[in-house]
């Protein structure tokens, strides 16, 4: 079968690996023109120029839950290794961490020399190709038509372009129904500064997330002596806007400083705005029909959350092994189905409790004054037991992120009723003053 993945981020790349693996013909689209070497700026995690801010966020570090990264070890050995000696252990715990442009780095070295892999580079996707029908009133994807006016035709075409996806779009283009889309009714908006600490951060990873009333803090750092501060916060409180001032983003960090890791440092240039994110949702099949047969849409392109949580790679690792799954149960006109039932199954109660749970997380702040009632936050125990098994398969890695989601909602639970409240913070943004 030739597979056509669209997307050459981490988890398109590894589905492209994973397929090749099992002796598919494998084309890899790139849009990207080129990779960033891991030894310029964009490895440390910093953006490249004031023109990319936005891109703030794909360039931080990505997390590696240890249950991922056994999964990966036990499906893609060489692999696993070349990302792990690639990453750096987060201090105190069992988790890695690696800069973005590392593992893009790795992984396009694996696609290079895998047999079956052929990488096509700045070239995008401008519509879908179809074929004959193989269910009635529904369209049969066979290829793309790329920007460069090239016709790609595929037995499968895989949709890994991340949670700017335009499949739902280019689906409509070809005729098929609309997929069921959700989204959050309140994204949320990142304010992110960098710090150069080489005596403080040198080699040591970390990784934290607190919540507090109104405001996320994320303190993400990959070693070699940079270091970043994100305050997240819901994208209609539009008082907290007032963080993108470089005054007002230091007086807002330095009220949540003493509940956090002290690393030090000197902070580089600047506040680095992301502008709106949201998490969201797509599903394909609707009442036990695929909109379309001969496409599948993967990781972030089929759901999305926070990327501070650090749950989305490990998810879209686990996905990128469910639609191999899928495959190997068949031909490709009935991937759709299978790989539908298996995400429903594994994947799709994990999202549906984190955006649940955010949606909580930020009425209960907005507005308020306090820290909100926060409704529903799953407990530990509360982990279905229906997913035995170890976490180097599907259902125990499934079973693995559920717990881990719980930790992260019982420590939001716990930081976000003791922690300063929105009026002060409010109070703080308002003081005015200068300063670096």
């Amino acid at each position: 079968m030739h597979v056509l993945v669209c997307g050459a981020g981490p988890v398109g790349a590894v589905v492209a690996l994973l397929l090749a693996a099992e002796g598919h013909q494998v084309t890899v689209l790139d849009q990207r023109p080129f990779l960033t070497s891991s030894a310029d700026s964009g490895a440390l995690g910093l953006p490249r120029t004031v023109s990319d801010r936005l891109g703030a966020t794909e360039e931080a570090p990505v997390l590696m839950l240890p249950g991922a990264m056994r999964m990966v070890s036990r499906e893609l050995p060489e692999t696993a290794r070349k990302l792990a000696s690639a990453s750096t252990a987060v201090a105190g715990g069992p988790d890695l961490v690696a800069h973005r442009t590392v593992v893009s780095s790795v992984l396009s070295e694996e696609l290079s020399r895998a047999r079956g892999v052929r990488t096509a580079r700045g070239v995008g996707v401008v519509s879908l190709l179809t074929g004959t029908e193989r269910i009635p009133g529904r369209p049969h994807i066979q290829g793309v038509l790329t920007d460069a006016g090239e016709a790609v035709l595929a037995d499968l075409v895989v949709d890994a372009a991340g949670r700017e996806s335009r499949m739902v779009r280019l689906l409509s283009e070809v005729g098929a129904p609309r997929p069921l889309e959700e989204r959050q009714d309140t994204g949320f908006r990142f304010y992110t500064r960098h710090f150069g600490s080489a005596e403080t951060c040198a080699g040591r990873a970390r990784w934290s997330l607190h919540h507090f009333d109104g405001v996320s803090v994320g303190v993400l750092s990959a070693g070699h002596g940079l270091w970043s501060m994100t305050l997240c916060i819901g994208d209609e409180d539009l008082e907290l806007y007032l963080l993108a001032e470089l005054s007002a983003w230091n007086r807002a960090a330095r009220l949540y400083a003493p509940l956090l890791p002290r690393l030090g440092g000197s902070p580089l240039p600047g506040v680095w705005v992301t502008s709106r994110l949201e998490s969201c949702y797509r599903r394909f099949v609707l009442r036990g029909r695929p909109v379309a047969t001969g496409t599948a849409s993967v990781g972030d392109a089929w759901a999305a959350i926070n990327p501070l949580l650090g749950l989305g790679p490990s998810m879209g690792l686990l996905h990128a092994v469910l639609l191999r799954d899928a495959v190997r149960q068949g031909g490709p006109e009935e991937v759709a189905i299978r790989f539908d039932r298996l995400t429903e199954d594994l994947l799709a109660p994990l999202h549906h409790r984190i955006t649940d749970w955010e949606e909580g997380l930020q009425a209960g702040d907005g507005s308020s004054d306090g820290p909100g009632s926060h409704e529903g936050l799953p407990e530990a125990a509360a982990v279905p037991e229906a997913l035995p098994g170890p976490d180097t398969k599907p259902a125990g890695l499934a079973r693995a992120l559920l717990a881990r989601f719980s930790a992260v909602a019982a420590d939001a639970t716990l930081s976000t009723r003791t922690g300063p409240t929105r009026a002060q913070l409010v109070e703080t943004l308002a003081r005015g003053g200068t300063g670096e």
